[in-house]
C-alpha cells in the first residue's frame, strides 16, 4: 500500500468520524428540540385545561348573572305592578258600581221624598248588593249604570237586622264584581271607596273614588237600632251617596260595603265587612229572606283583675247577663254569670269579638263555648237557631 492510499484511508477516516460526530450532535440537539416542544405541548395543555376551567367558571357565573337578571326583572315587573296597583284595580270594578235612586214613604211619619246611594253589580243577571238604608221604604227604585242605562228595579229585598240590601234589576251580561277574602285583611291594608256621593249620577258627571288604609277592624256601634259590629274603618272619604258602594283591595275584590262616615270627625268611614255581608248577599239571592244565627243571651264584656296591677283590670271574656228562656243558650245549659272565654274554638275577650264570630256562621250549625262558672272552666255546647225578629237577646 502505497503512501497515498494510506493518507487517503486516514482521510476517510477523519470523515466518518466527523460525519458519526455531526450526527450524533445533531440528534442531541433533535431530542432537546423534541424535549423541549412536548414541555411547550404540556405547558399548552396545561393552559388548555385552566382555560376550559376559566371558561366553566365563566359559564357559571354568566349563569348566575342570567338567574340575577331574571329576578331583577320579576322585581321590577312586580314594582311596576304596584305601581299602577291602584289604578287597575279600580279600573277592573268601575263598570260593577251603579247609582241608585230611591222614592220612598215612610207609613211611620208620613213622608215622602227622594235619596240616593250606590250599589255593586255582583251577578252578570242583575243582581246589586247595597245598603238596606239605600232602599228601605221604597216605592220605586232606578238603576242608573256607568254607561248611563237606566233601569227600574223589578224588586229588591231588605235584611230586617243588619244594614244589608239586594237589588235586582231584569238584564243580562253585566259585568259583575267579585268578592274579596276578609280574613286576609290587616290594618295598614290600602283600601278604595267608590260610589256616588251627592247624589251625582253617572248622567251627572259620574263616580268618585276615594283612597285610605284599613284604620280599625274592631269597632263597633248602632245607627237608630241597627248594629254595625262587624265593620271596617277607613280613613278614605266616605261621604253621603256612598253608601251602598263597594270597597275595594288592591286586586279590584269587594272586601266592604261603604255604610257611614261620622260627619263630625274628620277621615272616619266604616263599611260593612264581606266576611258578614256576603252570607247575606247570598241568603237574599236565595229567597228574598235572611236568618240570622242566635243564642239567646244577653252580654257584656267581662273585666278582670291583672296578677301583680293592683287597681288594674282586662277585658278578657264576655259575661252573660241574661239567658232568654227556651233559647238555645237556655237549652244547652247557660246561665247568667257565666264568662265565655272562647267561641267556636276562637278567643273572645269582648262582646264585639263574640258577635263578629256568630254573625259569621249560620243557623243550624253548633258551637262549642269553653266558659267559666264560679271559676270552674266548662264546655258548652250550643245548636244555633234563627233569631227571632222580635228579641232583642244575640
Amino acid at each position: 500500500m502505497t503512501t497515498a492510499q494510506k493518507w487517503i484511508g486516514v482521510l476517510l477516516s477523519l470523515v466518518l468520524i466527523g460525519v458519526s460526530a455531526f450526527n450524533t450532535i445533531l440528534l442531541l440537539d433533535q431530542k432537546d428540540q423534541l424535549q423541549t416542544a412536548q414541555g411547550q405541548i404540556l405547558s399548552l395543555q396545561s393552559q388548555l385545561s385552566q382555560a376550559g376551567t376559566d371558561i366553566n367558571t365563566l359559564k357559571s357565573q354568566l349563569t348566575a348573572v342570567n338567574g340575577h337578571l331574571a329576578t331583577l326583572d320579576g322585581q321590577i315587573g312586580e314594582l311596576l305592578k304596584l305601581s299602577t296597583a291602584q289604578v287597575d284595580a279600580i279600573a277592573s270594578v268601575m263598570a260593577s258600581v251603579v247609582y241608585i235612586e230611591v222614592d220612598y214613604y215612610d207609613r211611620s211619619t208620613g213622608e215622602r221624598g227622594t235619596v240616593s246611594g250606590s250599589g255593586t253589580i255582583m251577578d252578570s243577571r242583575g243582581y246589586i248588593l247595597t245598603n238596606r238604608h239605600v232602599v228601605e221604604n221604597a216605592t220605586n227604585v232606578t238603576v242608573i249604570l256607568p254607561n248611563k242605562q237606566v233601569y227600574t228595579a223589578e224588586d229588591f229585598w231588605i235584611d230586617d237586622f243588619m244594614d244589608v240590601a239586594v237589588v235586582k234589576i231584569k238584564a243580562n251580561g253585566l259585568q259583575a264584581a267579585s268578592f274579596g277574602d276578609p280574613s286576609t285583611l290587616k290594618m295598614g291594608d290600602t283600601v278604595v271607596a267608590l260610589g256616588y256621593p251627592l247624589s251625582i249620577s253617572p248622567t251627572d258627571g259620574g263616580m268618585t273614588v276615594t283612597a285610605g288604609i284599613v284604620s280599625n277592624l274592631e269597632n263597633w256601634f248602632f245607627i237608630d237600632e241597627t248594629p254595625y259590629f262587624d265593620v271596617i274603618q277607613t280613613d278614605a272619604a266616605i261621604n253621603p251617596g256612598n253608601s251602598g258602594g263597594p270597597m275595594i283591595n288592591l286586586k279590584g275584590e269587594i272586601i266592604g260595603i261603604n255604610s257611614a262616615g261620622i260627619l263630625d270627625a274628620q277621615n272616619m268611614g266604616f263599611a260593612i265587612n264581606v266576611a258578614t255581608a256576603e252570607q247575606i248577599y247570598e241568603s237574599l239571592v236565595a229567597d228574598g229572606s235572611v236568618s240570622h244565627p242566635y243564642l239567646g243571651i244577653d252580654v257584656d264584656d267581662y273585666y278582670d283583675d291583672i296578677p301583680g296591677f293592683s287597681g288594674a283590670t282586662e277585658s278578657n271574656g264576655v259575661e252573660v247577663l241574661d239567658v232568654e228562656h227556651g233559647s238555645p243558650a237556655d237549652l244547652a245549659g247557660l246561665r247568667d254569670g257565666d264568662v265565655i272565654y272562647q267561641f267556636d274554638g276562637k278567643a273572645v275577650t269582648s262582646f264585639s269579638d263574640l258577635l263578629r264570630i256568630l254573625w259569621r256562621m249560620e243557623s243550624g250549625e253548633t258551637v262549642v263555648l269553653q266558659i267559666k262558672r264560679g271559676g270552674v272552666e266548662r264546655t258548652i255546647t250550643i245548636f244555633l237557631e234563627d233569631r227571632p225578629s222580635s228579641s232583642y237577646f244575640f
